[in-house]
Order: structure tokens, then sequence, then C-alpha cells
């Protein structure tokens, strides 16, 4: 109640209106914790100790809204800002609402939105396989080697309703990555147009989703990228596992690219958190031709509240090229070394959300 009085008072001083009309509520999430980075490649940097944000989660400030307009139509609006809570500065790149800002109407027809908004892909990864959540310096994300799209720029996406279980998502952007009508270099289009489906079944404790999404182009005088993930989860109550497959296609070159997932409760707060997996590339035409990275991490997270946890992830990444692999980082926020060997790292932090 108290965060819905300060969110009004808020809204009240931007604009009268909002404050008479919106249901506004202000949430979200600071995580911070100490993290080690190290490796064996001969680049003049072996470790790297430091007290860092979002970790675990994306540190965040969001607003929520939504006003009834009746007969069972709602609209809707999140504004959500990236927070690096270790220097106080914005993150994604410094945009004010660069992790969510969209308006959306729904009603028995589904959901349509606007605006800039997560991609299916990042639900499958994020919201249901990964463990370790996404946080741009967790070291157990599988993020740090499956390469996926988190966000899409000026997305129109419609959301179905749930029929038994079943629902989709599909959305098209005109330009993914900025403003649309960008200036063209050499007559060559730059804007990078998306469109993207995916179909879920979630019931009881199983979950399945498909995501396909093309991007064109990817860069001016580059051909489309297509995409495509399928993944799922099964609670077995002992033990939550989960799989997921995918690829990345452009010109002649392709990404293959899996991993393997658990989550094993402990007491009634804590639970212990497993992953592996792998990124081969395959492009005939390069010298990088089968270059494969690897990774496995194992995690504890133990909850002292409905809000508040502690945990700790240890993980290492191999590489068997010295290359830059399409995409992806190193360990952790770590800087792909492009080398062959390992990267490993550690974190122990906390995370509240409000």
């Amino acid at each position: 109640m108290q965060k819905k009085l300060i969110a009004l008072a808020v809204a009240g001083l931007v604009s009268v209106p909002a404050f008479a009309q919106s249901n506004v509520t202000i949430y979200g999430v600071v995580d911070m914790g100490y993290k080690y980075l190290g490796d064996n490649i001969d680049d003049g940097v072996k470790n790297r100790s430091a007290i860092d944000s979002g970790i675990s989660g994306g540190s965040r400030i969001g607003f929520r809204g939504t006003e009834d307009l009746g007969n069972g139509l709602k609209a809707g609006f999140v504004l959500e800002q990236g927070i690096n809570a270790d220097t106080g500065t914005s993150a994604q790149g410094g945009a004010t609402f660069g992790r969510q800002s969209f308006v959306s109407l729904s009603g028995g027809f589904g959901t349509v939105a606007l605006g800039r908004q997560y991609t299916p892909a990042h639900a499958l990864l994020a919201g249901n396989i990964d463990p370790f959540g996404l946080g741009k310096g967790t070291v157990g994300s599988i993020a740090n080697f499956y390469v996926s799209e988190a966000r899409l720029d000026n997305l129109a996406a419609y959301v179905s309703p749930n029929w038994g279980g079943f629902s989709v998502v599909a959305g098209y952007s005109f330009n993914a990555v900025g403003n649309e009508q960008s200036p063209k270099i050499d007559g060559a289009e730059t804007d990078t147009r998306a469109w993207v489906i995916a179909p879920t079944y979630k019931n009881g404790p199983l979950y399945v989703a498909l995501n396909f999404h093309k991007l064109d182009p990817v860069m001016s005088g580059l051909d489309s990228t297509k995409v495509w993930d399928l993944g799922g989860t099964y609670d077995f109550g002992v033990v939550k596992v989960g799989a997921v497959y995918g690829q990345r296609k452009s010109d002649d070159a392709k990404i293959k690219q899996w991993a393997l997932t658990g989550a094993v409760p402990v007491g009634a707060a804590g639970k212990v958190q497993v992953s592996y997996g792998q990124r081969k590339f395959d492009d005939s035409a390069s010298i990088y031709d089968g270059a494969k990275v690897s990774q496995w991490a194992l995690g504890y997270e133990h909850a002292l509240s409905k809000r508040t946890a502690l945990y700790t992830t240890y993980a290492q990444q191999n590489q068997n090229e010295e290359q830059e692999l399409a995409g992806g980082t190193g360990i952790g926020d770590a800087t792909d070394s492009g080398a062959a060997g390992y990267q490993r790292g550690f974190n122990l932090g906390v995370r509240h959300s409000f």
C-alpha cells in the first residue's frame, strides 16, 4: 500500500491526469555482490575482483500502471530503467527506460503492446530454463554463451489468451535496434526489421516453448539472420530440469547451441542450481569453422524472505579456438578473450526486490 501511495504521489508531480486516472505502482530490484573473474589466457590480465551490480538479476526501478476502461478492456504501461547500483548510473547504455517501455491494451482478445519489450526468447531462457537468470554479471548464466536477443525496440506485439495451457506471442518491428527510418548508407537499408512468433504450452509441471524470429538486415549489406529455439522444463518436485536447443543462421554461417539445467530445492528456502551447455560455430568459408565454447556452473540460492535472497555461484567456460565467436560474451560480463583456454568466475551477493 505504501509503495502505491508513493507511486501515485510521484505520478501526480509529473501529470495530474495520470494521477487521477491511473493505478501506478513502483517496483524494482537492487542486486549487489562480490565477483571474481580469472583465466589462463596470456592477454596481460589474469583476474579481476569487484563489487558489482546486477549479478543475479539486473538492478532496476520501474513504473507499472493500469486503467480499467470498462467492458473487459484495460490500458496499461510499463517504464523500467536499468541501474548500475554500484555507481548510481543508468544501465542499458544510459537509456532512461532501457529495460522496458511500452503501452498496452488488453481484453478477452489478449494483449496488444507497443514499444521496447522483452523477446519470447528472453522469456524462454530467463523466465523458465536458466536457474541463474540473465543478470549482466551472472557467471552461471547460459547467456554467457547462448546467443539471444533480450529486447526489441519499436515492437508491435500480440499475446493471445490462454487456451487450455496453450498461448502464442507474435510481433513485428520496423527497426528492432533504434529509431525507424535510420539514414541509409550508400543507398542500403540500415533499419533492422524483425518479426517473431512463439507458441507456448504450460500445464502443471510441464512447460514447452518454441521461438522463431528473423532479423533483416542485421547490418547494411548483410543478409537476414534466422533464429529458432526450442526448450522446456519439467518440475518433478525434488528437482526441476530444463533443456534448450537453438540455431542462428546468416549467409553460410550457422551457430548451434544448447543447454541442460537443473534446480534442486533444499529445505523450504534454498535451492542448488546447475547448468551445462555448448555453442558451436559452423562456416565452411571461415578458418574458425568448428570453433566451440562450453560452460558449466554450480550455485546455491537461499531466500531470507519473499523479497530478499543470498546467492553464490562458480562457473567455468572453455574455448577450443583462438577466435571471436559470433555474439555472446565471456563469462559473467568479461570480454570474450578470443583465445583458446578457459575463463572462470565466482559470485557472492544479495538481491532485494520491492
